[in-house]
């Protein structure tokens, strides 16, 4: 086994929601708090509808990652996070982009997609594969 792979450590993650919007969130952001997590939900409210998804509590030793890299490879499409792993005090990111049908006939291209992470926040790092 190559040394590497040892000092990679597997971080579980767990999907709390994906929307597709166009507005000025970074690639990644990490929100360590309840008020953040509720003023990111307050920006991201879509006023068609009466009512918003439920906001997220973060327990002891847990952080939302907001992901919303630029699409390169499917112009009308979703992400797919495959693993979390740290490395030192880097969290990479592995995710790859794949076809979403409702995407794709409402011609959006900026996908969301809030985790909650099961760690605490260090540099990050995101890898398309």
């Amino acid at each position: 086994m190559n040394l590497e792979s040892e000092n990679q450590k597997k971080v579980e993650f767990i999907e709390i929601r994906r929307l597709n919007l166009n507005n000025d969130l970074k690639e990644h952001t990490v929100i360590t708090s309840t008020k953040g997590i509720k003023e990111l939900y307050m920006k991201l409210n879509d006023s068609k509808y009466s009512r918003s998804a439920p906001i997220p509590v973060l327990e002891e030793g847990e952080y939302f990652l907001i992901l919303k890299p630029k699409l390169k490879r499917i112009k009308n499409g979703d992400i797919e996070v495959e693993k979390l792993e740290k490395n030192g005090s880097t969290l990479n990111i592995f995710y790859k982009e794949i076809k979403n049908q409702e995407y794709t006939e409402k011609k959006q291209s900026h996908p969301i997609l809030i985790l909650k992470v099961i760690d605490s926040p260090k540099k990050i790092k995101l890898t398309i594969i």
